[in-house]
């Protein structure tokens, strides 16, 4: 008879490894976003308060709603061509001078790994002053990583099993070392 080899991690940190497996290796392609501007009211439905429909399970449906992208394409820096973004950003804010000129623009950005401020813009959430065509204004500019997001926050799916997993981690390193 063959040998029978007994596995000597635990179950529980065999169910840890999958789940986490499973979070790392989830499919990537792209984000859905809303891709519109309104400058002084002149695109209601891109205007706030921004009523959005989506629905995280219909994606493929989701096309046929007003200004959705997906996927959502943005340039990268230092490279030809369009890529899938990885966020969302909504700029809105009136010009500092007279605040009847007002804008919102909803668009997709891609995080090229690098510290300068064309790529900055989608890892922190900032209001205060900036500059367009010229015009000093004032407003925020929001950034986000899942789809539709530019309109509401939502939670990913992802996010929900993290702490069950890292429960489950837990519980298995502290069995480990009690061996």
């Amino acid at each position: 008879m063959a040998p029978r080899w007994k596995c000597a991690v635990p179950a529980a940190a065999q169910t840890t490894v999958l789940i986490l497996a499973i979070m790392a290796f989830q499919e990537v392609e792209g984000i859905g976003c809303f891709v519109c501007s309104s400058f002084n009211g002149s695109n209601p439905l891109c205007e706030d308060s921004f009523n959005s429909t989506i629905d995280q399970t219909t994606k493929s449906s989701a096309s046929g709603i007003a200004n959705y992208q997906f996927p959502c394409w943005s340039f990268k820096k230092n490279r030809e061509g369009l890529f899938p973004a990885d966020h969302c950003i909504k700029v809105n804010g009136y010009r500092t001078d007279d605040s009847r000129h007002t804008m919102v623009i909803r668009t997709c950005a891609l995080d090229s790994g690098t510290l300068t401020a064309d790529t900055e813009i989608v890892r922190i959430s900032h209001c205060g002053h900036f500059k367009y065509n010229g015009n000093q204004y004032t407003g925020c500019v929001q950034s986000c990583s899942t789809d539709g997001c530019n309109s509401t926050p939502r939670p990913a799916a992802s996010l929900l099993l993290l702490p069950v997993a890292l429960g489950l981690l837990q519980k298995v390193l502290s069995a480990l070392y009690r061996l």
